[in-house]
This record gives structure tokens, C-alpha cells and sequence, in this order.
């Protein structure tokens, strides 16, 4: 029988601009280059590279959950200790009502003319993170 840990264990989240979050937290999701990653308290040290996902951050001590939309960056996991670094992450995190809703519209508006914005540009990432966007929007209960 497999027992699962229960407890907290400290999450953080850099980017070149700074630290976005550094908490205690008892489960993380992350998207690992090759799938989803899933992280309790005493999780085997690990180090990856990070693929494009949302990192679903849960049972953080005196706050809701909290997510960020990352592509790029590598995840270190070691004694109870996380550390994500990315050069691109999104969030609504710090973001008032108004402005979230703002994002959320703008992927909106970008996944609708999705496919004349694809065959001018090529670029398929952007609309797979508009999809990230309205996915984490829901996940967070944000509403446009």
C-alpha cells in the first residue's frame, strides 16, 4: 500500500523580474516538457524542463489557489522545496477585477479570429496560450 504524504511544503515561482510567489502549499501541478507533473510533500528530487501549461498551485496556507500560465523554464524539486524558474509567465495574480477581465477578453477576442490570425502569422503558440488563458480564467473563476 502507497502512503500518500500529507503536509505543506515551499513552492516559488522567478522570473527575471522577480519573485510572482513564495509560499507553503500542500500540491502543485506543473507542466513538465513531456506532461503533466504532480508534487506532495516529500516528492523525489527531480529537475525538468518545463513545457507550455498552467501551474496549478492548491492548499496554499491563508489564500485561495493560485495559477500562472508558463512555456518555457525548468522546475528543480528537492527536500521539500520547489523552485520554477520561466522567462514567460501570465497570470492574474496583482491584476484588479478590471484588468483581468481585460486579459481574459483579449485571448477571447484573439481565439475568435483564430484561424485568419493563424494563416496570416503562423504563430500557433499564441493561440494555444489564449486557450491557457480562458482555461486558467475558469480554474480561477474569472469571468469576462
Amino acid at each position: 500500500m502507497v502512503k500518500i504524504s500529507t503536509g505543506t511544503f515551499r513552492f516559488v515561482l522567478r522570473t527575471p523580474q522577480g519573485t510572482l510567489i513564495d509560499c507553503r502549499t500542500g500540491s502543485l501541478l506543473f507542466p513538465a516538457h513531456d506532461g503533466l507533473q504532480g508534487v506532495l510533500r516529500n516528492h523525489a528530487p527531480m529537475l525538468c524542463k518545463i513545457g507550455l501549461g498552467i501551474i496549478q498551485v492548491k492548499e496554499i496556507h491563508d489564500r485561495e489557489d493560485a495559477f500562472f500560465l508558463v512555456s518555457s523554464g525548468f522546475a528543480r524539486i528537492s527536500e521539500n522545496f520547489i523552485t520554477v524558474l520561466s522567462d514567460d509567465v501570465t497570470t492574474f495574480e496583482g491584476l484588479d477585477d478590471e484588468q483581468a477581465e481585460e486579459m481574459l477578453s483579449e485571448a477571447k477576442s484573439h481565439l475568435a479570429g483564430g484561424a485568419y490570425f493563424y494563416a496570416q502569422t503562423g504563430q500557433a503558440v499564441d493561440m494555444q496560450k489564449a486557450k491557457l488563458i480562458v482555461k486558467m480564467a475558469e480554474m480561477a473563476a474569472i469571468h469576462s
